[in-house]
C-alpha cells in the first residue's frame, strides 16, 4: 500500500514555487567544473547532495585513512566514470 503526500499543503505559499521546483528537477550526479581541486568529484557529490564541498572532503579524507586508500581507488574510479 503507497502512501502519498501533498506537499504544496505543508509549505507555506509564498515559497512554494521555489521549493516545488526544486523537487521537480532531476538531481543529476556529475563532476564539479566550478569547485573541484583534483578531478571534481567530491564537488560534484557535494552539489548533487546540497552540501559544503568542505563537508564533502573531510569526510572524504577521513574514509581514505580508515579504509587504508581504498577510497582513493574509488575516488579515481569515479573520476573516470562519472560524466563531466
Amino acid at each position: 500500500m503507497k502512501h502519498t503526500v501533498n506537499i504544496a499543503v505543508l509549505i507555506p505559499e509564498r515559497s512554494q514555487k521555489l521549493f516545488l521546483k526544486d523537487i521537480n528537477m532531476p538531481a543529476k550526479l556529475r563532476k564539479s567544473h566550478t569547485d573541484k581541486m583534483v578531478a571534481g568529484v567530491c564537488g560534484g557529490i557535494a552539489e548533487y547532495l546540497g552540501w559544503d564541498s568542505t563537508i564533502i572532503r573531510i569526510i572524504f579524507l577521513i574514509l581514505v585513512f580508515s579504509s587504508v586508500g581504498s577510497m582513493v581507488l574509488l575516488y579515481f574510479i569515479l573520476a573516470l566514470i562519472m560524466p563531466d
